[in-house]
């Protein structure tokens, strides 16, 4: 077996369980449903039977409407503005209509930076929030800046923002399709299915680390697709920078980080070239500059160590753990790291000794259980990949909830029907996505490029983090994201064959 054909296999190890999941997310999404309530103060996942044949109509008839407008001798730079204007404007309506403020966890952080800018650093100290989640700090810095600059709590400045990089993730999406497929056409398919992805820009309300740190996460990816391809180490130290800016307000990143360190070791490998190995060695170093930079500057203003938080392991505890009391979703956040750091007086030998015990127990409840252990594994996943909204709408429901009084047209799309139509709309679109990125599955092992296997390999360890990790389905709605430019593939491919079939008529 040659090099090519040995990489080639190695690949297959992570390709093949991803097409039997996007299969399975197919025929999960078209015959069910998780949703979530109005007036709720946790997030408090349902299930229901969905309508296949309402699904399956409208996503026919969406197809062939793209179909049709595909083959128009329509200008590829006329697309792309109209999708990135489309975009930008949906954004700017739902950040002007809804007015969303901090709430939750970002309250928190708005307060610490808040707090900071006056000279007050009590958020570092023991029951502090950031003395819990010391990686929130790289946001909580950008908000101080923000504060320092325009104002304190001007949430507008982050909104707006999160508007420029949802619009600017868009473009490099579109990009990162053209540099893997190389067709004009199937480019100005994707651009077109993004006009959909209205989970992603119903978000831009959202003030936290998610939006921006998708954006730059998305550059890293689109970076190292180009070193791929070119064999050129600046793309790899570019993509390391874009690195070291996301890991700074979304350390989640760290999964990008390691989809690349594995597929430069095979490409290095297909290439026989193990010099690659010394710049990979600098992407590493350098993606973690942003974090070091923020918490040298922390420790220089507060004039000791910063706290080391809660241990990681806690949040695998917590993600093993049934539904609670309350109703959330099997896995989801319950409170448990923090409580249980505090019961261990913050120490984090006894924390993770704990949390150990903690996991070994529940692994062993669903080993014993295996029926139940499979309940348990169906259902954390299913609350975060069958949720069409990807929490967007409970997200802008409950962070505009104290904002008063809202027009009425904002509550006709937080509250009335404005808002079963937006989840309609996403649900179909959900399905389709799936469905396409199914289709590219289909034929991926014939047409396998280590380009593809590469964005695969990112949405692949995003599904095997989040079953092991806290689960919340706004957590995976990255990697949906990332399904765009194989979805695009998939249905360029079927339409390719109608387009032949027609043609023969």
């Amino acid at each position: 077996m040659n090099r090519s054909k040995l990489i080639k296999v190695l690949t297959f190890v992570y390709l093949i369980p991803f097409i039997f999941i996007i299969g399975f997310n197919v025929l999960n999404s078209l015959l069910r449903i998780t949703y979530f309530e109005l007036h709720q103060y946790i997030e408090n996942a349902r299930y229901k039977w969905d309508n296949p044949f309402i699904t399956l109509i409208a996503s026919a008839a969406l197809l062939w409407l793209l179909f049709h407008l595909l083959w128009k001798n329509t200008d590829t730079e006329k697309t792309t503005r109209l999708s990135l204007v489309w975009a930008g404007s949906f954004c700017l309506g739902a950040v002007l209509l809804f007015r969303c403020i901090a709430k939750c966890d970002s309250e928190f952080l708005s307060l610490s930076a808040t707090e900071f800018l006056e000279g007050n650093f009590d958020a570092l100290t023991p029951g502090g929030y950031l003395f819990n989640y010391p990686f929130q700090l790289g946001f909580t810095a950008i908000m101080e800046l923000g504060y320092k600059i325009f104002g304190v709590e001007n949430y507008i400045v982050f909104e707006l923002l999160n508007i420029l990089f949802i619009v600017d993730a868009i473009r490099i999406l579109g990009k990162i399709t053209m540099e893997i497929f190389e067709n004009e056409h199937l480019y100005k398919l994707e651009m077109m299915l993004a006009m959909g992805m209205f989970p992603f820009f119903l978000l831009a309300t959202f003030i936290y680390g998610d939006v921006p740190g998708w954006c730059m996460g998305i550059h890293a990816i689109y970076r190292v697709i180009l070193y791929l391809k070119t064999d050129k180490y600046q793309e790899l130290f570019l993509a390391s920078f874009w690195l070291a800016i996301g890991i700074i307000v979304k350390t989640n990143l760290s999964i990008v980080l390691v989809a690349t360190v594995i597929i430069v070791i095979l490409h290095a490998i297909e290439k026989r070239n193990l010099k690659i190995l010394l710049p990979l060695a600098a992407f590493l170093i350098i993606s973690q500059t942003g974090t070091l930079f923020v918490n040298g500057v922390y420790k220089m203003r507060t004039g000791q160590e910063l706290p080391q938080g809660i241990p990681k392991i806690a949040w695998v505890a917590m993600g093993l753990q049934e539904s609670d009391e309350n109703g959330a979703p099997p896995g989801w956040y319950n409170g448990y790291n923090t409580s249980i750091y505090g019961e261990c007086g913050y120490d984090r030998e006894l924390t993770t000794s704990a949390c150990v015990k903690d996991i070994k127990q529940s692994l062993q409840e669903l080993v014993q259980n295996p029926r139940h252990g499979l309940w348990f594994l169906y259902h954390k996943f299913t609350s975060q990949w069958n949720e069409p909204t990807f929490l967007s709408m409970l997200t802008n429901e409950w962070y505009s909830r104290n904002v008063e009084p809202q027009s009425d047209i904002a509550i006709f799309f937080l509250y009335g029907k404005g808002r079963n139509l937006l989840i309609t709309l996403m649900n179909i679109y959900h399905f389709l996505i799936f469905s396409g990125a199914g289709i590219w599955g289909a034929g991926c092992l014939k047409k396998w490029k280590l380009t593809s296997s590469y964005l695969v390999l990112n949405i692949f360890g995003g599904i095997l983090f989040h079953m092991i990790w806290e689960a919340k389905s706004r957590y995976v709605l990255f990697y949906f994201i990332l399904l765009l430019p194989l979805a695009a593939s998939g249905y360029f491919s079927l339409f390719n064959r109608l387009k032949g079939a027609n043609s023969h008529l």
